[in-house]
């Protein structure tokens, strides 16, 4: 394989650094690891592990520095705008070592993986100008752009461009949600030996402990450095709700030296009504709940606006719609550009149909057939094997 494949996983998920990862491997899941498949075949390929509920920026963060080892930064001035510390964990060794515009790599983000590898994409091209204002040569390189040659490829698959309504659509399960994480996973279960088995990496919030350090108790009292957090525009809920989304594509740009693609999902039927239902079958049970939810939500109460009927079709956690690409920026159906693909634009490809986490095979049909996942990936990783 000709350059390195590193993985990025969406919410609540967890990387490679995590022991439930080996046992339970978040790309592949059921089906097998397809981090380990690519290795053993003779490829590079990796599965940071970045914060489960940070936000895309900040998940951008940690992932730069673990691809070339040191300590995060998420920029000074982001950090005094919402109130969180500027460094995070230090990163001893580079997981892709010689990573530069000769040896580049393919990135690829799964659910909120999706948002967060267009934030790193956009801030490797592109640069942070009000970090560079703010802290001159003390900056990191992360945001002096310059560097949108150093990816060979952007994939986004079940990603949310322009959010998700399921956000809205749940309604007062929404704040349930961010309490059980935030104060549940993110201050209990993150500061007690069990954040080695799975890390919410909310460090620099000062609400969970380094897996690598002693566990500090005390943050599980920290009720207000996690309400802050809970509360913030800095994570992952506001991130993926429509006014997070919207706030998003209005600040990035597309890379335009990189191939970038889409993978969209779809696993609903229309109703009599005209309302979208999740297929009974082949759903998660979770996603018969949101899908349901998501079929029949014609309302944002974030934007305060209407939604049409394009909006009701979902995987049970993405909106169809909002996973096809981002609503502002160039675009081509993959049927259409395959034999002349571009960089600087997003080739759609096919919609895949399979619940959320069917695409990572996380399913019960990726369990009686894990081939049917597998050899999904292997022809789409030698699609971007041919990338000139």
């Amino acid at each position: 394989m000709s350059y390195p494949y590193v993985f990025i996983h969406g919410m609540l998920g967890f990387g490679q650094d995590e022991k439930v990862y080996p046992v339970f491997p978040y790309w592949g899941m059921l089906a097998g690891d397809l981090v380990k498949m690519i290795n053993q075949n003779g490829g590079e390929a990796c599965a940071p592990t970045i914060s489960s509920l940070g936000s895309a920026w900040d998940r951008a963060c940690e992932i730069y520095a673990q691809l070339v080892g040191g300590t995060v930064d998420y920029g000074a001035a982001h950090a005094k705008k919402y109130g969180h510390e500027r460094f995070g964990r230090t990163y001893d060794k580079p997981l892709i070592p010689g990573w530069s515009s000769d040896k580049k790599i393919h990135i690829i983000g799964h659910s909120f993986g999706g948002a967060t590898v267009r934030m790193f994409s956009h801030l490797m091209a592109h640069g942070a100008p009000e970090e560079v204002a703010e802290t001159g040569d003390d900056t990191s390189p992360f945001f002096t752009g310059g560097k949108g040659d150093w990816l060979q490829s952007v994939t986004t698959v079940a990603g949310p461009h322009d959010g998700t309504s399921v956000m809205s659509a749940i309604g007062f399960l929404l704040p349930i949600l961010k309490v059980v994480t935030f104060y549940g996973f993110a201050g209990v279960l993150g500061n007690t030996p069990g954040n080695q088995f799975y890390d919410m990496c909310l460090d620099h919030w000062g609400i969970t402990s380094n897996p690598k350090g002693k566990c500090n108790f005390r943050n599980m009292l920290k009720f207000k450095a996690i309400k802050k957090a809970m509360d913030s525009k800095d994570n992952l809920y506001w991130d993926l709700c429509l006014a997070g989304a919207k706030e998003i594509n209005e600040r990035i740009e597309i890379n335009e030296e990189a191939y970038n693609f889409s993978i969209s999902t779809s696993n609903t039927m229309t109703t009599r009504n005209g309302n979208q239902r999740m297929k009974i079958t082949s759903t998660f049970p979770v996603f018969h709940l949101t899908g349901n939810l998501i079929g029949k939500h014609r309302h944002e109460r974030f934007l305060d606006v209407d939604l049409d009927d394009a909006w009701l079709e979902s995987d049970g956690a993405s909106n169809t719609l909002s996973a096809l690409h981002p609503s502002d920026e160039p675009f081509v159906y993959y049927y259409e550009s395959r034999n002349d693909l571009k960089r600087g634009i997003w080739n759609v490809m096919p919609v895949y149909q399979g619940d959320h986490m069917d695409v990572v095979g996380g399913s019960f049909r990726a369990a009686v057939n894990p081939y049917y996942i597998i050899n999904y990936y292997k022809k789409y990783f030698a699609l971007l094997e041919g990338l000139k």
